[in-house]
């Protein structure tokens, strides 16, 4: 009887260990490394593929999303396209992106998806962890909290992609391979655990705190789109979600417009700029180029192609939505519009949840991740699967109660004349 409960605390654990351990590396595969998160996110699609709904929409968007890729990379190899990557190249980032799709269908689909519990507890983790090198860093000027996890992640903190001064400015990584990483991981967290609990302050509180420990811009995006779709239902989630926006002006404002205006001057070297604007033009010359799309895999040649890799530093375009964009063109544009137009009328309906999910698959890669990246599909399912979970919940709560039978008032009860009848 209770080989259940064992069996569901096993995968809660590996749910756990997958978000403290999402970037943690196993082993090398090829170019390709192996992660906990990886790893844990194969177990997750065996155990959400238990029992599946056939939901006729999600299941159409994700036979789309396989297959225009194979008939792009058939299209780009009769023609001998410019942007063509390798056959093998294609293959590893093509069986990368079915991950990923396979991964979040089944957050829409499934009936018994795994769902990541202990969201609190795992959120103060990780904010300890990133306290602690941002007070190292800032009391003794020492690295040694960034140090202690850069083995783990492969990353170079002297000549990488995150390059950490020590002094009261640093921003924390936290358990990833960069802040703004760290802050969407807290921020998605934070809101899984609303989702579950409905706690507004302890939501906002570790909001607050990765806002202050991560200084990340695109966590304010995420944090506000998200948190205008769930939050606002009471007086005091609406106080709690202006108390959130209150504290980050009174204690980060003078920074946050520092930053910009630091980034706005040397953009190349800004990590918002080199996600965001940067990435404009090579996008807009390669859709109109291509409009139905390049091969999944040429994004760096894409990147060298049009020179936002010699102006940037970085081999290849790092936003998830850009990414997207560039391998389905015009119809990308088109899947793009449509969705925002989802959330915009599932708010509308009151389905604040399902806005929400769609929100966060169509924000979080733009912000930090890759579709490319089933570490950050993962997190994406956690997510999706909590939004679910409360749709299902609340809108049970709604279920229209059968109605109540009242006896006659006047004559016989109507029992009493039925019998009567049946007499007669």
């Amino acid at each position: 009887m209770r080989a259940p409960v064992r069996d569901a605390t096993a995968f809660h654990g590996l749910a756990a260990l997958s978000i403290l351990g999402l970037y943690v590396r196993l082993v090398p595969v090829g170019g390709y490394a192996i992660t906990i998160g990886g790893v844990v996110a194969a177990l997750v699609v065996l155990t959400s593929l238990r029992q599946v709904r056939v939901r006729l929409l999600p299941l159409v968007v994700a036979a789309t999303l396989l297959l225009w890729p194979l008939l792009v990379f058939q299209g780009a190899t009769l023609l001998d396209a410019k942007l063509l990557p390798p056959a093998s190249e294609f293959l590893q980032s093509y069986a990368l992106w079915s991950g990923s799709v396979v991964l979040i269908t089944l957050a829409f689909v499934s009936e018994r998806p795994l769902q990541l519990t202990g969201a609190f507890p795992l959120a103060l983790t990780i904010v300890a962890v990133a306290a602690v090198q941002w007070l190292l860093a800032g009391l003794a000027g020492s690295t040694a909290g960034f140090e202690a996890i850069a083995p783990f992640l492969g990353l170079d903190l002297a000549h990488g992609y995150v390059r950490v001064t020590p002094g009261w400015g640093v921003r924390a990584i936290g358990l990833y391979y960069e802040p703004s990483m760290c802050g969407r991981v807290l921020g998605t967290l934070a809101f899984i655990d609303f989702l579950q609990h409905r706690r507004p302050v302890r939501a906002v509180a570790v909001l607050l705190a990765a806002v202050l420990l991560t200084k990340s811009l695109a966590l304010l995006v995420l944090a506000g789109a998200i948190g205008l779709l769930l939050l606002g239902r009471s007086i005091r989630e609406c106080l709690a979600l202006a108390l959130l926006g209150l504290s980050v002006v009174a204690l980060q404002g003078t920074a946050i417009g520092d930053r910009l205006h630091n980034d706005s001057r040397v953009r190349s070297e800004s990590s918002s700029y080199r996600r965001t604007l940067t990435p404009l033009v090579p996008l807009a010359a390669t859709v109109a180029a291509n409009p139905a799309g390049i091969a999944i895999g040429a994004n760096e040649l894409v990147a060298k192609e049009t020179g936002y890799a010699l102006e940037t530093g970085e081999p290849k375009i790092t936003n998830g939505v850009y990414e997207f964009l560039l391998y389905f063109g015009v119809f990308g544009l088109a899947a793009l519009a449509a969705g925002l137009c989802g959330v915009a009328a599932l708010a509308a309906a009151g389905a604040r949840e399902a806005a929400a999910a769609l929100m966060y698959l169509l924000l979080s890669t733009a912000l930090s991740g890759s579709f490319l990246a089933i570490e950050s599909s993962l997190l994406t399912y956690y997510f999706v699967t909590a939004c679910v979970a409360a749709h299902r919940r609340r809108f049970r709560g709604r279920a229209p109660r059968p109605a109540r039978v009242r006896p006659p008032t006047w004559g016989l009860p109507a029992d009493a004349q039925r019998f009567g009848d049946r007499a007669a």
